[in-house]
């Protein structure tokens, strides 16, 4: 193909490829051949331009598709598939494969879906391989191979390519001469290679991987090869470098490229180096492919994050659980790749070269080669070493180019692009090692240039921390070369504003790098300077210099360092000065911050415990300065607050210890500022003569006594430091001494210390003014003004007059009341957080909860001064803290915030001085539950201004529901109302204001749809209510005409008629009503003619909007009706919260009728304020007779009554007798007002000016205009209007106008007037009968402005709100006054002389009592006074102070409670760990005593007996080893016996028979181990080692042979085996041998005889025993004979245990509840518990709680009265008054006891719960045990048996008995018996047992009964102690033992019966005394000796009384 027309052809196709549709078949087939090799590349280029736009245009017609399988890939595939298979399959000519094969593989280039696709159809494979055989020439081979590595670099098409395809291509590679060949087999073999490797990678086969690494080796140095020899043709180089590019990834290849250095040399050799690089495709190609090279040998390993460090080792775990042998843990990172190879490779490569590579390709203009050498400088420069290579070699350039081709089309605001943040972060750290100059050059242009971009890695949202540090430090460099560059960073967009903000990062070196550069800047930038206090702004410049103070006391030395520096440069400004001075002002902090830079002993108060680090030059050069900047009097800061400051920052210590020398020696440059700052300081001490004296020593020429200190001057031989002397008695400045921690005179100068100070707390926001105006110095309406200017400016808007509110409109949103504010103040009093309308909120909701009084908020001021606001905000903070989670209550609080949008929209308009002006009043009550959970609410409504319906001025608007209906109406509406925008109607059109800044009409009407839904309107309701809005819109254009006759005519019809579609009625009807009214004559009382009287269009007019005027009036008091109805309280109302929320004061230029009523009604509310606040408050110190000082102030009653009386008339009264006399013309009534109005005039506040009238308002004066206000007053429709209404078919606007008159009724209807003067009468009743608190609103100016401050308008304000009266009134009066009964019954918990547990005790009055608790609580008595009826308390804070002491009552009572509840718990729990330590001290005692039994059991009488195995402390313990144990021995033996986890019952050290050949056998040592299934002998070796010498199974032991003396030999008798039986000697042979009884279940016989027999290996012989006393000890074996003492007998059993000592008592320590007044001591003299009284106020007295800690016991029955038998039948008989008892054993009593004779008779008292009753004989009182005592039975009849009173622990004490008891058959003599009898289960234990001390502080806490043994012996009962009260604090002493018959024991209840006051327990009966008792084995148990319990007994009455309980 010729190439010029090639090139024609192509271009054609090129402009047809951007509509693929009208390309030809045979334009397709010319555009194949244009890819045959042999062409041009140019041509070539353009053929693979129109392919690409081919395929672009064919998939541009389907850009939702995405993806490889998709239709527009099968439609690109049914396009060229059938063109590329006819060129591949034909077998005829090799051209036509060739021109396939190319063009097959430019497809896959532009397009790989659709080529993948065809490349993946059955016989395309096979189509190459055949080809390959037919045509076996160079050129088909290497398109081939070409094709091959096309599609080898996509996974579906590598895993098509057949073992032959690969076969042929490793031929080719390695025997092909062709270089393009081979170099094309080479890339195909490497992509297929890689590509195996990443599928290895993705899966499991670590196997393939490998191989894949062995391969890439072998390609890899085949391709070095070629690079090395191959280097003329640049096509075969650029495959070859291409493969290995993609083999320099892997690690062993980067490994072997960089070490053969004449590889790289000959690469970076084919890039050319002098002349300019060639920009053709090949060689851009060819130089990329370098570059990749060099970036994969340079590219260090990511430097993961934390997270990614961890997702990291997730996917490792997660691959190696999917089926890899290794964890993810044992995957070993590659050496290879670690930071020092990494390092030596880089090294290597600059070496051969690379750096010339670099600089020439920096020349190329392609986006991916400048990407590359980007990345590449990045980590040639990560080693600091290689940078001045860099840097030599023109790297600093060449990055300079690669940026500035990267932001060269991006404007200066433009972020630069993400990708070359690398060879910015390159350029970085060459700026940071080097100079500038090193780095950029000599000229600042390329210096200017760099700042841009570093600035944009500092700025860039994508740059890590690691880029900002080194940006930072970067143009830190640069900031410091030049003021050029300072002002060109400085002047960068954001970049300050982000450095201030890295100042403040936690990272050290961010914020270290941050603070360097504004340093750096402020010595170079005027700006910055500026910033930091260079400009006279000290705002600006404090909250700048409160970081740099911050900065320089943080730990890192380096940010002190440079944030010192800052500050000492800065401060030369006087304006910085002054800033550091408020802010020393601000938090006395600033001073000692600078001071810790000099002394680093200097500490805050807030960090004591901060460690001193020693002093740095450069630190204290820095503070010096600063201090000397800041004391320069040539600063105009207050010199005597700067000494005062000065004084408390202990800088005359600082600066003795630095001039003295102890802090180090310091050169000139520190010395010298610092004598300075002493000459500073003296002048410092003419203003404080306290503080003179301490510089003093620091100056040689003394005082002149008569010139006082100023005469002081430094001495001209002043030397530093050697020539400081210190005067006697002159001390430094204290400062608080870490030692020390308070302010004491250190002992030496050196260890005086100050607190460090906490910088974060400098940036909380300081209160400006005072908070509470009646704290103010000077009272005056200036001083106020000023007060609240300043609050207001500095966002304060809120200050206090005491309780009153005074809130200044901020006309802007200061978020201020959000939740995280609303909840500060929750539960807090005003003056625990700064003013806030939450607080008033606060305030009425705690005051309704704890005095249940009904609450009001009275909010008042002008239109605009925010009071609809502060409404609002009171009902959120109600809503948010009143609580209640019942959906009832949640509903109200969600009905009470819906009501604000709603009524807003329908009651608010716009007006010149307030956008959202209330043009209604309303007080909303909120009704709350006894719990403060609001349950209902109730809203009523004032005077509505109807008027502004018809009419507004110039930029007012109509209420705001208007413009959102006509705006945000749905289509529905729109269509069924007729709705357009409103400009298209009269009503909200004439003011030409339809929009209003801040305000959005649609949002508030969704608004408004939302709250109609929240309140309960049913979509039906919803509907009429904007359809009476549709009826009121389209009456405003309802125009007139006149005819010629001037009577009025409807212009157009169609409104009307629209209009009587929508009111249901006659559209001729409305037409008429509307031109004519019908008038009706009267004659003689009579009913006369009626006419129809046509009106003229002015009478037509007001007609109109007269009835538009009701329509909407009546609309909105349904609304506020219907919003009561929904809001209806659900239970019954215990108190109420009034948020009043009306319209202000208003003075227009224009006041009519609305003005009067709206002033009206804030004259009468300034006149509750005047009653409430002034009057009341000194009408009432009169009649209480307080002392105070008398307030002049302003009664407003003169105007209300100007207004509101009716004799003489007032104004209203006027009104209503012109509107009487002159009904019929409104002209003619209001000339009759006119002339009535003269009558007025004596009035000082009224002056009549003709048709206008002045009234002098509390607010100020205002004008009204008559003209109109008759007719307004009158506000009646006409009868014909309400005719029209009663015509209507609509039955909701038949429910508007209800109310209609009676036209038959002669009574004069009610005027306006008559309505606002009762409506405003019932409010004051309602205000007066709650508690008020008071907002009072201020509007700053008229333009709404949020800066503007109109002085003169707020004076105003000031004065006429009276808030200097309010002040002098709060000042001079009392805060807080209350009725005594209610102080009484508030606080009468805090005096210990009106209360006692919670109970109100005072005998007195109510004031005697009130003031007994003022003077108990410690309040000073200027505090409060006492009036008539009231206690008055002068200060909130005394109140506060009361209220903290009341809850502080509850929590302390409650903690009492909690204290005696753990005491119990802690009495308890020691009761219960002596059982239990009683019980694990014998417990196990048992089990021994058991298992001895058996063992005695197994021997049966037949053997002799050891003496000291029948000891009575021998216990079988079994395992004497402690193999089970944690001991070395018994671990070792564990070990050697391989038990594991199996448990040993005994072992032992035993003597085993060894058996020697031909000589007598003697005995050696062994291990003795015993388990559940075998016997171990294990035998110690001479080396110390162990082994196991034998393992006899259990199951092969058949018997064991003992002989019957006393010897310890015994023989395991086994089954015949090699070794024979073993024979051993164990002292604990009765316990083994009963050990392997237990084990096989006796499963082995015991033979005991003469002899022992047993089995020598395979031979039976016998071991014969003979007594010999000769033998001293133990036995001795010889011969076959064993010679053994003689033993105990047979029959002998363990000794009992010995009589152990008495334990000592030992009294109970842990929960003290006993007291003392038991038995033992003596009762203490307590405070008798006062008379609980009624408290005042209330009906009655509460129950009386008994005290859980009195003194009188808890018994069921009470004394005396107690019923203890059931009543005789009748007749009754009179019972004894108290019951008596006879003493049944004499008794000998001690301290607190009473002594007993036999049948003395006393009288009980007192039963007590542990067995003492407290009993009267003679008149004497005391205790007694009552086991001693028997009821004394009636003398008239025989008493039934006695109840005992109920079980209480501990049990009574035992009776002593001695050695006599009685016989249940007959008497018997005492017998002590030497064995222990068999226990009785019914027995009470008695004794004490050895170790144990009662709970009760008794010796004795069992109880045991005498009975009779098995064998008919007694037992005698040892000596017991008695048990003390539960009451007393020791226990009393014991009784000692008496020689009388033994008392009987306390057993079972004679009865059998329960106490009467506990009920009937399910359990089973307790045994009787005589039960047998349980038995332990079938082995009769010994009995105890005397004097031990009988542990069967003590189980038994446990267990009985578990049961019971």
């Amino acid at each position: 193909m010729n190439a010029r027309h090639g090139d024609v052809s192509l271009d054609n196709l090129l402009g047809k490829a951007r509509d693929p549709a009208t390309f030809l078949p045979d334009e397709l087939s010319y555009l194949i051949s244009a890819f045959v090799p042999s062409h041009p590349e140019t041509s070539r280029s353009k053929a693979y331009l129109v392919l690409s736009a081919f395929c672009q245009g064919i998939r541009s017609q389907n850009p939702q598709e995405s993806g490889s399988n998709n239709s527009t890939t099968e439609s690109l595939a049914k396009v060229f598939q059938p063109l590329i298979i006819s060129h591949i399959s034909n077998h005829q000519e090799q051209d036509t494969i060739v021109v396939g094969l190319s063009f097959f593989s430019a497809l896959f280039q532009v397009d790989w879906q659709s080529a993948s696709h065809i490349f993946g159809q059955d016989g395309v494979v096979e189509y190459l391989t055949d080809a390959l055989d037919l045509f076996p020439s160079a050129s088909v081979a290497l398109e081939v191979a070409r094709l091959i590595g096309q599609a080898s670099g996509h996974k579906s098409c590598r895993a098509l390519l057949p073992e032959e395809i690969i076969t042929w291509l490793g031929t080719k590679s390695r025997h092909a001469t062709d270089k393009d060949l081979r170099a094309a087999v080479a890339i195909a073999l490497v992509k297929i290679s890689r590509g195996a490797a990443t599928d290895a990678s993705e899966g499991t086969d670590a196997p393939q991987a490998a191989s894949s690494t062995s391969k890439d080796m072998e390609l890899a140095s085949m391709l070095k090869r070629m690079v090395i020899s191959d280097t003329d043709s640049i096509s075969s180089l650029n495959d070859v470098v291409e493969g290995l590019a993609y083999l320099s990834v892997d690690a062993d290849v980067k490994q072997a490229l960089a070490n053969d250095p004449k590889f790289l040399q000959q690469l970076f050799a084919l890039v050319p180096r002098r002349k300019a690089l060639s920009t053709s495709a090949t060689n851009s190609s060819l130089l990329f492919g370098i570059l990749l090279i060099i970036s994969n040998l340079c590219a260090y390993r990511p430097r993961l994050s934390q997270e990614d460090a961890q997702i990291s080792k997730l996917k490792r775990m997660a691959k190696a659980s999917s089926g890899s042998n290794k964890t993810a843990t044992e995957e070993p990172l590659n050496i290879l790749e670690d930071d020092a190879t990494v390092k030596s490779r880089c090294r290597q490569v600059l070496a051969s070269g690379a750096l010339d590579v670099l600089s020439v390709a920096s020349g190329v203009e392609s986006q991916g080669i400048k990407l590359a050498l980007g990345k590449i400088y990045l980590s040639i420069v990560e080693d600091k070493d290689n940078r001045g290579k860099v840097l030599q070699s023109g790297g600093a350039r060449s990055l300079s180019r690669v940026i500035q081709s990267s932001s060269s089309s991006a404007s200066s605001s433009t972020p630069i692009d993400a990708s070359f943040l690398t060879a910015i972060q390159a350029l970085a750290k060459l700026t940071i090692t080097s100079s500038p100059l090193q780095v950029f050059g000599p000229t600042d242009g390329a210096m200017l240039d760099a700042i841009r971009p570093l600035s944009q890695l500092l700025l860039h949202s994508s740059s890590n921390l690691l880029q900002q540090f080194e940006a930072l430090m970067a143009l830190t460099n640069l900031a410091s070369h030049t003021t050029g560059c300072a002002d060109r960073i400085a002047s960068t967009s954001d970049l300050l504003n982000k450095v201030e903000l890295l100042m403040l990062e936690d990272h050290t070196l961010i914020r270290r790098a941050a603070t360097e550069l504004i340093c750096n800047l402020l010595g170079g930038s005027e700006k910055v300077f500026s910033r930091y206090g260079g400009s006279p702004d000290v705002h600006t410049a404090k909250s700048k210099l409160q970081v740099l103070l911050a900065m320089s006391d943080v730990d890192d030395l380096p940010t002190r360092l440079a944030a010192s520096g800052a500050l000492a440069m800065v401060t030369s400004s006087s304006t910085a000065c002054r800033a550091v001075f408020e802010l020393q002002l601000d938090r006395h902090r600033a001073f000692l911050v600078i001071a810790r830079l000099i002394d680093p002993s200097v500490i805050l108060e807030d960090d004591p415990d901060d460690d001193e680090g020693a002093g740095d030059p450069g630190l204290v050069h820095r503070g010096v300065v600063c201090f000397c900047n800041i004391l320069n009097p040539q600063n105009t800061l207050p010199r005597a607050l700067l000494a005062e400051e000065v004084m408390k920052a202990g800088l005359v210590n600082v600066i003795a210890r630095l001039l003295k020398g102890e802090l180090g020696s310091f050169e000139t440059a520190v010395t010298s500022p610092a004598a300075e700052v002493l000459k500073h300081l003296v002048e410092l001490g003419k203003l404080a003569n306290s503080y003179f004296p301490r510089v003093l020593p620091f100056f040689a020429v003394p005082a002149d006594p008569e010139s006082g200190y100023g005469s002081f001057t430094l001495s001209p031989t002043f030397n530093l430091p050697h020539s400081l002397t210190q005067a006697n008695g002159c001390q430094p400045a204290m400062a608080i001494s870490k030692k020390a921690g308070k302010k004491t005179a250190a002992k030496s100068a050196g260890t005086a210390k100050v607190a460090k100070a906490d910088w974060k707390e400098g940036f909380k926001k300081k209160q400006v003014g005072v908070s509470d105006m009646t704290l103010l110095t000077t009272i005056s309406n200036d001083s106020i003004n000023d007060n609240l200017q300043k609050r207001w400016t500095n966002g304060e808007i809120y200050t206090y007059i005491g309780g009153v509110l005074i809130s200044v409109n901020p006309f802007r949103d200061l978020g201020i009341y959000t939740d995280e504010t609303l909840h500060k103040y929750k539960g807090k009093n005003r003056l625990e957080v700064p003013p806030h309308v939450f607080s008033i909120a606060e305030s009425a909701y705690y005051n309704m909860n704890a005095y249940h009084e009904n609450q009001c908020v009275i909010i008042s001021g002008e239109s605009g001064a925010g009071k609809t606001e502060a409404a609002k905000r009171i009902m959120q903070y109600i809503a948010a803290v009143s609580g209640g989670a019942d959906n009832s209550i949640q509903e109200i609080k969600e009905m009470v915030l819906a009501t604000n949008p709603l009524l807003e929209s329908f009651g608010c308009a716009k007006t010149l001085r307030n956008n959202n002006s209330s043009r209604h009043g309303k007080y909303l009550e909120i009704m709350f539950n006894d719990k403060g959970e609001p349950i209902g609410a109730q809203i009523t409504n004032y005077l509505l201004e109807k008027g502004r319906v018809v009419g507004q001025i110039e930029n007012e608007r109509n209420f705001h529901i208007f413009y959102q209906f006509t705006k945000a109406a749905s289509e529905d509406q729109r269509e069924q109302f007729g709705l357009q925008g409103p400009e298209s109607y009269a009503y909200t059109s004439m003011s030409n204001c339809f929009e209003v800044q801040d305000i959005n009409d649609s949002k508030d009407y969704a608004d408004t749809l939302n709250a109609m839904k929240i309140i309960g309107l049913s979509n039906q309701e919803q509907n009429e209510i904007f359809r009476m809005l549709a009826v009121v819109l389209w009456l405003g254009n309802v125009q007139f005409a006149e005819m010629d006759d001037g009577n009025a005519t409807i212009a157009d019809t169609g409104v009307t008629d629209f209009i009587g579609y929508l009111m249901e009625v006659d559209s001729a009807m409305v037409q008429k009503v509307l031109t004519s009214k019908v008038v009706e004559t009267q004659r003689g009382g009579r009913r006369g003619s009626v006419y129809d009287v046509p009106l003229n269009p002015a009478q037509a007019t007001a007609g109109r909007d007269a009835l538009a005027k009701a329509i909407y009036n009546n609309l909105f008091e349904w609304i506020v009706a219907r919003i009561n109805v929904s809001m209806k309280a659900r239970s019954a109302t215990a108190q109420v919260i009034g948020i009043l929320d009306i319209f202000g004061f208003e003075i227009f230029e224009d006041n009519s009728f609305e003005q009067l009523c709206i002033n009206y009604v804030n004259e009468k509310l300034q006149q509750i304020f005047i009653e409430l606040t002034l009057k009341t408050e000194q009408e009432e110190y009169v009649r209480e007779q307080i002392k105070w000082t008398p307030i002049n102030y302003f009664n407003n009653k003169i105007v209300c009554d100007l207004i509101e009386e009716r004799k003489p008339p007032g104004i209203f009264a006027a009104l209503n007798d012109a509107c009487a006399t002159a009904h019929a013309d409104p002209a003619a009534a209001d000339n009759s007002f006119v002339q009535r109005t003269a009558m007025l005039s004596s009035n000082a506040h009224f002056e009549s000016r003709g048709a206008q009238f002045l009234v002098r308002h509390y607010a100020g004066d205002v004008m009204y205009n008559i003209a109109g206000m008759t007719d307004k007053n009158k506000d009646a429709l006409v009868k014909d209007l309400f005719d029209l209404v009663g015509s209507s078919s609509n039955q909701f606007l038949q429910t508007l106008f209800s109310d209609r008159p009676d036209p038959s009724s002669k009574k004069r209807p009610p005027t306006a007037g008559d309505r606002i003067k009762v409506s405003a009468g019932a409010l004051v009743d309602n205000l007066m009968r709650a508690q008020p608190s008071y907002i009072r609103t201020i509007k700053p100016n008229q333009n709404r402005s949020a800066t503007e401050y109109d002085t003169k308008a707020i004076l105003h304000q000031i004065k006429y709100l009276g808030l200097q009266e309010n002040i002098r009134v709060r000042r001079a009066g009392f805060a807080y006054r209350n009725s005594f009964d209610k102080m009484v019954e508030r606080f009468y918990l805090l005096s210990p002389s009106t209360s006692y547990a919670g109970e109100y005790t005072w005998q007195g009055d109510a004031k005697s009592g009130c003031e007994r608790i003022l003077k108990d609580t410690g309040i000073a008595k200027d505090e409060w006074q006492m009036g008539v009826t009231k206690a008055f308390i002068k200060n909130p804070e005394t109140l506060f102070a009361l209220e903290t002491m009341r809850d502080r009552y509850w929590h302390s009572m409650a903690a009492r409670i909690q204290r005696a509840w753990r005491n119990y718990w802690r009495y308890k729990n020691e009761c219960a760990r002596r059982i239990q330590k009683f019980w694990k001290n014998n417990k196990d005692a048992l089990e021994y005593a058991k298992v001895r039994d058996y063992g005695h059991q197994v021997l049966a009488g037949r053997k002799e007996r050891r003496r000291y195995s029948l000891l009575s402390y021998r216990r079988f313990l079994g395992d004497y080893l402690d193999v089970n144990g944690k001991s070395i021995i018994g671990s070792d033996l564990r070990e050697v016996c391989g038990l594991g986890a199996e448990q040993v019952t005994f072992s032992s050290k035993v003597q085993i028979l060894v058996h020697r050949r031909l000589r007598s056998s003697v005995c050696s040592p062994r291990f003795l181990v015993v388990t559940a299934k075998a016997v171990y002998i294990v035998k110690t070796l001479e080396k110390g080692s162990q082994i196991i010498e034998r393992k006899i199974p259990l199951i092969t032991i058949k018997s064991i042979s003992m002989s019957n003396l006393r010897d310890d030999w015994l023989a395991l008798n086994c089954n015949a085996s090699e070794e024979g039986d073993p024979v051993l000697h164990c002292h604990f042979k009765t316990e083994l041998t009963a050990n392997l009884l237990t084990l096989t279940q006796a499963g082995m016989n015991v033979l005991i005889g003469p002899t022992i027999e047993y089995a020598k290996k395979k031979d039976k012989t016998q071991i014969k025993f003979v007594k010999d006393e000769t033998i001293a000890k133990d036995d001795v074996y010889k011969s076959h004979t064993v010679h053994v003492p003689s033993g105990e007998p047979p029959s002998s059993t363990s000794r009992p245990a010995a009589k152990r000592k008495p334990g000592i008592v030992r009294p109970i320590t842990q929960g003290r509840l006993l007291r003392a007044g038991g038995p033992s001591n003596k009762a203490n003299v307590s405070r008798p518990k006062p008379t609980a009284q009624p408290v005042p106020g209330r009906s009655a007295p509460p129950a009386t709680v008994k005290s859980a800690l009195g003194s009188t016991p808890r018994s069921a029955p009470p004394p005396p009265t107690r019923n203890p038998v059931p009543p005789p039948p009748p007749p009754p008989l009179k019972e004894p008054d108290v019951e008596l008892y006879k003493a049944k054993f004499a008794f000998e009593g001690q301290e607190g006891e009473i002594s007993l004779k036999k049948d003395d008779v006393v009288e009980l008292i007192e039963k007590d719960d542990n067995g003492w009753w407290l009993v009267k004989k003679d008149g004497q009182e005391g205790w007694a045990p009552n086991n001693y005592l028997e009821l004394v039975p009636p003398k008239t009849k025989a008493a039934p048996a006695a109840r005992s009173p109920p079980p209480r622990p501990p049990p009574p004490p035992a009776v002593v008995a001695t050695s006599t008891s009685v016989s249940t058959s007959r008497p018997t003599a005492p017998v002590i018996s030497v064995k222990s009898v068999s226990a009785d289960a019914s027995a009470k234990p008695v004794a004490i047992f050895p170790g144990l001390a009662p709970s009760n502080g008794s010796a004795a806490p069992w109880k045991k009964p005498i009975s009779a043994s098995a064998n008919g012996s007694l037992n005698a009962t040892p000596a017991n102690s008695r048990p003390s009260s539960s009451l007393a604090s020791k226990p009393p002493p014991p009784v000692a033992a008496k020689p009388k018959p033994a008392p009987p024991p306390v057993a079972s209840k004679p009865n059998g019966g329960k106490p009467p006051a506990k009920p009937p327990i399910p359990t089973a009966p307790r045994p009787g005394a005589g039960a047998a008792p349980p038995k332990i084995s079938t082995v009769s148990k010994p009995s105890a000796p005397t004097g031990q319990l009988d542990l069967a007994a003590a189980f038994a009455k446990r267990a009985q009384r578990v049961a019971d309980d």
